[in-house]
């Protein structure tokens, strides 16, 4: 039986579903249209609906993370020692404030111990660490020893993607490292990788669709042999399809699952964003 519980944010982009059957515990960020309507992340909100919702928005909906007494409410729901998983400090104050709630649990005293790491990644490139770390404590492993492999791990982690337009990027002030800023009037799109804990851009080329295959060179070059790889995909599901159809046929051997870009994250893509996510060699 697991001594360990893993619970992560849920701009892990994890489905309910996927996080259930790993044994993962997802806490839901909000996602806020106006004063008025609030949604949780995954619960009240999921993909199909938040980028139907961004098609009519006259601006952008706000997120906020987990607050401390939803943090502690969660990790005082199971009896197991908990690993909590976070979303990049470096983007988002979640990391900060589960430290915090594990502090004051800590203090309080009568619960078991909270670990927190900081995965310094987002979307599929941290759900890639909260499934390993999950099946990790399935097998029995300790906090210690999957905190080792995560410290390991997130340096290998590689996430690529491309994107149709930087529109919502751009009015989510979340494109600070992406140099081309006119990009979409001048047809040129930036190839797009999470690092060091920040969206980085790491050349360009004219047009989305000869970004997607420079996207997809990049992975098959990168990605660990016989590992798995996540596409995911804002609304482009047959784009997702083409993408593992050709990853395939480069690994046969590749575990390849489709996912969909998660409302939170979706919010600064919009509709039309295309990447991998994987272990490197």
């Amino acid at each position: 039986m697991s001594r360990v519980r893993v619970f992560t944010n849920s701009v892990s982009d994890l489905s309910p579903e996927w996080a259930e059957k790993e044994g993962i515990i997802l806490i839901p960020d909000t996602i806020a249209f106006g004063e008025q309507e609030q949604y949780l992340n995954n619960i009240d909100i999921d993909p199909p609906a938040l980028y139907r919702r961004l098609e009519t928005a006259e601006a952008l909906p706000k997120t906020s993370h987990p607050n401390i007494a939803q943090y502690i409410e969660a990790f005082s729901s199971v009896e197991e020692e908990v690993l909590c998983i976070c979303l990049t400090s470096r983007m988002s104050g979640s990391y900060n404030t589960a430290c915090t709630a594990a502090k004051m649990m800590a203090e309080e005293g009568g619960h078991a111990p909270v670990t927190v790491v900081d995965s310094l990644q987002v979307s599929f490139g941290l759900a890639l660490l909260a499934v390993e770390a999950a099946r990790m404590a399935a097998a029995g492993a300790g906090v210690a020893e999957i905190c080792r492999m995560l410290e390991e791990k997130k340096k290998r982690v590689g996430v690529y993607f491309a994107m149709e337009s930087l529109q919502n990027a751009r009015k989510g002030g979340r494109v600070g490292a992406i140099r081309v800023l006119a990009a979409d009037l001048l047809k040129v799109k930036p190839l797009l990788m999470f690092r060091d804990g920040l969206v980085r851009d790491y050349g360009v080329v004219r047009g989305f669709d000869t970004a997607l295959e420079k996207v997809i060179q990049r992975c098959c070059a990168s990605a660990e042999p016989g590992g798995e790889i996540y596409v995911f995909h804002a609304d482009r599901a047959e784009l997702a399809e083409y993408v593992k159809g050709r990853l395939l046929a480069h690994d046969p051997t590749a575990r390849v699952r489709i996912g969909w870009v998660g409302a939170v994250i979706g919010i600064y893509t919009g509709a039309g964003c295309v990447g991998m996510a994987c272990f490197e060699k």
